[in-house]
């Protein structure tokens, strides 16, 4: 077996082709993590290796390979047993060569238009025209797609290059699915085909899509208040120093006060919600909790009706997802962003609510962290498949759901609470989705005794069933013309 380094982010999309290629040829790769975020890619050390200071590069045991199309290629040449992901033929070869060219130049470069300024120049935009652009990707490739593959009937490197940045740009900006069935045949054909596809592929590509959206809402909240402090240059002498808070940063700026607090307070809060989301309904709990019902406005937005789906929701959140938290120029498209937020505006420094504690801020940001990126995917991918049809019995696919709920029941035998010893927005962002996986898997006692205790006492608040049972009975009534529950 040869000793091939590979210098890769699981985030990147090319990195993540080698990977596969590699799994179907059955090789081990040495991976070696880079941290675009911290620079690793500009460090002397990897400067020497590339100069172009970009990942994948492989390191074939002092054969240094650059650019992940140019490394697959060398891989199955190298160490294919034969070379049908590389045909010899040379117009099957061509036919690749162009696949691969269209992964580069069209949908890779317009993924990356998107992000880079995000990554790194401080951006907090979403342009409609780069949205549009990448778009235009998927209608190109479903329209090429006349075959089951990329080039015919056989899966080549073509199809392995291209899936890795489709993957990421559906969790960048999720297709409709209805307008490209071709290309909705070709990534299920390829999810199945694939081995390992969700660890080597789509957990990386959540991943990417997660992290980058985090970042741009810190760029917004950063950028909106360094407008503030230019528009407050002409300070008086006497000083405050102030310390804004979210789940995302913490901010230090100096005011002289009031003017600064009026701006930020001047802006009428709105909730773009609709009740059967789990997230939504998380949020609903903690403003009923926090007392502030009458300091927002509500929007309702039908999702099943796809008021998600209409242009002018489109412009507020491109993403199409719900809820959605407005004030003034800010905007937060995660629900557990939204969660902090409304701790760090609304609760009292004495509130049970309030979290100033940085140990206490930590353990609630973990929790919130494990809803979004697991309890919750769990519950979204399956209800994804069975409103889409793909699924009319859920039974087989209920395995992961239960080893998540494993995991919460560790948790709270740590704590009172999914947290805390005290109720936290975690609990309420974590109920909503646990409330709803109790549709398909009942939380049982004899299984799940800590989480079965915590969820009888979620159940027992007393704004509990106005803001989350009305909207769970609504997905109940909803899920039941799907399935039997």
């Amino acid at each position: 077996m040869p000793n091939i380094k590979l210098y890769t982010a699981k985030l990147s999309p090319p990195g993540r082709a080698v990977e596969l290629t590699a799994k179907l040829l059955g090789l081990e790769l040495d991976i070696i993590p880079i941290n675009l975020l911290a620079g690793d890619h500009r460090k002397d050390a990897f400067l020497k290796m590339n100069p172009q200071h970009t990942i994948p590069v492989i390191d074939d045991e002092g054969v240094i390979v650059r650019d992940s199309h140019a490394i697959i290629i060398y891989l199955v040449l190298k160490y294919g047993t034969d070379h049908a992901l590389y045909p010899d033929d040379p117009v099957t070869r061509a036919k690749v060569n162009a696949g691969l060219h269209f992964d580069s130049g069209v949908l890779f470069s317009r993924l990356r238009f998107y992000f880079e300024p995000i990554l790194y120049e401080g951006s907090s935009d979403v342009p409609q025209h780069k949205i549009e652009y990448m778009q235009k990707g998927y209608e190109l490739l479903n329209d090429a797609l006349v075959d089951d593959y990329m080039v015919g009937n056989t899966l080549t490197l073509a199809d392995i290059s291209c899936i890795a940045t489709i993957a990421t740009m559906e969790e960048f900006f999720p297709m409709d699915r209805s307008k490209y069935p071709a290309l909705v045949g070709w990534i299920e054909r390829l999810s199945r085909t694939l081995p390992e596809y969700e660890q080597l592929n789509q957990q990386g590509a959540v991943e990417f899509a997660e992290i980058c959206e985090s970042l741009r809402l810190k760029n917004a909240i950063k950028a909106q208040f360094n407008a503030l402090m230019v528009s407050s240059a002409a300070r008086p002498a006497g000083l405050m120093m102030c310390v804004y808070r979210t789940g995302l940063l913490d901010i230090s700026y100096e005011t002289d006060g009031p003017e600064l607090v009026s701006k930020m307070e001047s802006p009428s809060m709105v909730l773009y919600y609709d009740e059967v989301s789990p997230p939504v309904r998380g949020v609903l709990l903690a403003i009923a909790a926090l007392g502030v019902r009458d300091r927002i406005k509500f929007e309702y937005i039908n999702l099943f009706g796809a008021g998600h789906l209409s242009a002018d929701y489109i412009k507020i959140n491109p993403l199409h997802t719900i809820p959605v938290l407005r004030h003034g120029e800010l905007t937060l498209i995660d629900s557990h962003a939204i969660l902090m937020y409304l701790c760090d505006t609304f609760a009292p420094t004495d509130s049970p609510f309030a979290i100033q504690d940085t140990l206490a801020r930590a353990k609630v940001f973990n929790m919130l962290c494990f809803n979004n990126g697991h309890l919750f995917q769990r519950d979204a991918e399956v209800m994804r498949k069975i409103f889409s049809g793909d699924i009319t019995d859920p039974t087989g696919h209920l395995k992961p759901i239960e080893d998540t709920i494993d995991a919460l029941e560790h948790f709270l035998k740590q704590s009172r609470y999914t947290a805390l010893d005290r109720l936290s927005v975690a609990d309420f962002a974590i109920v909503g989705t646990l409330s709803t996986l109790d549709l398909l898997v009942p939380i049982k006692g004899d299984r799940w005794p800590r989480v079965s205790e915590w969820y009888k006492e979620m159940q027992s608040l007393p704004y509990y069933n106005e803001h989350n049972r009305v909207g769970l009975d609504k997905l109940r009534e909803k899920l039941s013309t799907r399935i039997k529950i």
